[in-house]
């Protein structure tokens, strides 16, 4: 895709790309803290860079239990207090599951979705022709409006699940850039996924999560082996944003989807291993 941007550096500091899930991502990390540290950088722009960067999501601490290593005290009037999520219960999980199979889940979609692709969906999902931040891959992406995405979502793997305040903005390291938080705006969704379980759990799951006060929008196929679930928080106020998505990861959502700027998968994209992100559901 013309115009897509990947980079490897921070304040001029080259860092090595960071593997793939599986593959040496925490070693990847402590490289990322050693090369920062030695270039003066503080706690904040260290833990920032590997958000950022990070090809999965990061364990609670992680960056910081590398920089305590490496430095051998944190910076603590930096690092910003990171909201503690409830961990899943199996108990709960127990409760919730085997009310729904795939198949059925996609029954009730009030929407039919075979009859969209993935600009319609996103048309329905983003009226009003915003911007939106959009990736092959979580380093190659861009921002662009709707339209002038058109021909090339169903090419995507990602997209963040609000719309952007700007074409770009600025990391906390100082890097320009199409995706970051800084030019991320209100969100609009919260993109609920769940990493245990198989698909019919998930599509249980989210029927839970699912009423009136917590409608579901979409449901999207990772094209792996998650369902990913995109709740309309648009007019919420942040402590019911937080309640709702404390009651999520108790039944075993990622906590990483919190972040505002995270990349979700895009509905009816394509996986890097050309696996279908099929979209399952589709309500008003």
């Amino acid at each position: 895709m013309k115009g897509l941007v990947s980079t490897y550096r921070t304040k001029g500091v080259a860092v090595k790309p960071c593997p793939t899930a599986g593959e040496g991502v925490h070693r990847w990390i402590y490289h990322v803290v050693c090369r920062m540290i030695d270039d003066n950088s503080d706690d904040h722009e260290i833990v920032s860079f590997c958000d950022e960067h990070s090809t999965r999501s990061l364990q609670p601490n992680e960056v910081e239990n590398a920089i305590l290593s490496r430095r051998g005290s944190l910076q603590n009037s930096i690092i910003p207090k990171r909201l503690r999520w409830p961990s899943r219960s199996a108990a709960l999980v127990e409760q919730h599951i085997g009310n729904k199979t795939v198949d059925g889940f996609s029954g009730t979609s009030p929407i039919p979705v075979e009859e969209f692709d993935t600009q319609g969906i996103l048309e329905h999902l983003f009226p009003g022709n915003p911007l939106l931040c959009c990736g092959i891959s979580s380093r190659t992406f861009a921002t662009r409006s709707l339209a002038e995405w058109q021909g090339q979502l169903a090419k995507c793997q990602f997209i963040v699940p609000s719309p952007m305040s700007a074409r770009h903005g600025y990391t906390q390291t100082g890097k320009r850039s199409a995706h970051t938080l800084q030019n991320t705006g209100s969100r609009k969704y919260l993109v609920v996924e769940f990493d245990e379980g198989t698909h019919d759990d998930h599509a249980s799951l989210l029927s839970y999560l699912n009423t009136n006060m917590t409608p579901l929008i979409c449901a999207v196929m990772s094209g792996n082996k998650s369902l990913h679930g995109w709740f309309r928080v648009e007019d919420w106020e942040e402590e019911k944003q937080i309640s709702f998505f404390k009651r999520a990861t108790s039944i075993g959502a990622d906590p990483a989807t919190w972040t505002k700027s995270q990349f979700v998968r895009i509905p009816n994209g394509t996986r890097n291993n050309g696996a279908k992100q099929t979209t399952l559901f589709l309500s008003k």
